[in-house]
């Protein structure tokens, strides 16, 4: 059996950079903001607002005040 595929290469934390990080980080803001905002409020608006702006807040900041760069 002929490969081309090569060696399989394992993905250090070095090579992650910092807008996978932000893609991560994203939902996991949303749900920890959207879990401790439902716990406080009870509601459905508040801890919803309050994840959206966390979340928007990350965007923002992987889209405009640090963003990805083609290298």
């Amino acid at each position: 059996m002929s490969g081309g595929h090569g060696e399989a290469q394992s993905m250090g934390l070095a090579e992650v950079e910092r807008a996978d990080l932000i893609l991560l980080a994203i939902p996991l803001a949303f749900c920890a903001v959207y879990a401790v905002g439902s716990l406080l409020a009870g509601g459905y608006a508040a801890p919803v607002a309050g994840a959206s702006l966390a979340a928007a807040a990350l965007i923002v900041d992987g889209l405009f005040w640090h963003p990805p760069n083609e290298t």
